[in-house]
């Protein structure tokens, strides 16, 4: 009769113990904090993604054009920013941002004009109804991302928000 195995740890603790026995020399702990972090993000943007797609009457359904609509919106009356400060003001990747722009623009989230400084530059800007929706919608996105992190106590979360804030500025 095979005999179940019960997993102590998480997949990191797993391959740090395959690493052990692999390759015992090999100093694998840098993994210990970089694969949980890069796993606990893609965790976090699937299940984010998730919510944004079930919400009702919203079409934005991805991360990374959400957070263009919260960037305008944490930017304050008249909402609106040039895609430079737009791209500053990102906390994803700004990759692909004119594509998120023109995706936006044809859900009646945003509009794009010239900017009456500088003819040249471009200014982004949320509809009065995109204003509306969001600000219907972020309190219960706030109150998601804390279900999220419901596994933490407040302190602990506070700590973990230091560490992680530390690690970010040196790396930035």
């Amino acid at each position: 009769m095979r005999e179940k195995r019960v997993q102590v740890g998480d997949a990191v603790d797993a391959a740090k113990q395959e690493w052990a026995a692999a390759w015992p020399d090999l100093d694998t702990s840098p993994g210990d904090v970089l694969a949980r972090v890069l796993r606990l993000g893609q965790i976090v943007e699937e299940a984010l993604n998730r919510r944004l797609r079930r919400r009702p009457g919203m079409e934005v359904s991805n991360l990374g054009d959400f957070d263009v609509l919260r960037a305008l919106r944490r930017s304050g009356p008249p909402y609106a920013l040039t895609p430079g400060r737009l791209r500053q003001a990102m906390l994803v990747s700004s990759a692909g941002l004119s594509g998120r722009l023109k995706r936006l623009e044809a859900q009646g989230w945003i509009t794009r004009s010239s900017s009456l400084d500088d003819r040249r530059s471009t200014v982004v800007r949320l509809t009065p109804e995109g204003v509306e929706d969001l600000d219907r919608d972020l309190p219960d996105h706030y109150a998601f991302e804390a279900d999220l992190l419901q596994a933490l106590a407040h302190g602990q979360r506070d700590e973990l928000a230091g560490l992680l804030r530390e690690l970010l500025l040196r790396l930035e």
